[in-house]
């Protein structure tokens, strides 16, 4: 079962943040009309964040061995990430559209995703 190595787990983790970094980064009006009244800087900035992000996910991922605290780590960022995007919608709810609801939720779920991934991963590499 794919899902259930770690490496495979932080590289989708790794793939996933670098494709919504760049949207982010490098098309920050479009994703800003989409979610309300947004502000694109923000946005860019998140965007930067979440490549950086992506960089030490990638590097993690092709350690040999990968180190199991710095995986746990990156698993409690996501974690963090799911966790805070209620708080998020809720403190954003008057710039943010329907739509913008709508991404903010689907990327939690994403990396709600990534998360369990890694936490499975994680357990696999212990039982190993």
């Amino acid at each position: 079962m794919p899902w259930t190595s770690l490496k495979t787990a932080l590289l989708f983790n790794a793939l996933c943040s670098t494709i919504l970094g760049a949207i982010l980064l490098f098309a920050p009006s479009a994703v800003a009309a989409l979610m309300g009244d947004f502000s694109p800087l923000i946005l860019m900035v998140l965007g930067a964040g979440l490549l950086l992000f992506a960089a030490d996910v990638a590097w993690v991922a092709t350690r040999k061995p990968i180190s199991p605290l710095l995986a746990k780590l990156i698993t409690t960022a996501d974690a963090a990430w799911v966790l805070a995007s209620p708080v998020a919608m809720m403190v954003a709810a008057p710039w943010l559209s329907f739509w913008g609801h709508i991404l903010i939720l689907d990327v939690a779920l994403l990396v709600a995703f990534c998360a369990l991934c890694q936490w499975r991963g994680l357990q696999r590499q212990q039982l190993a």
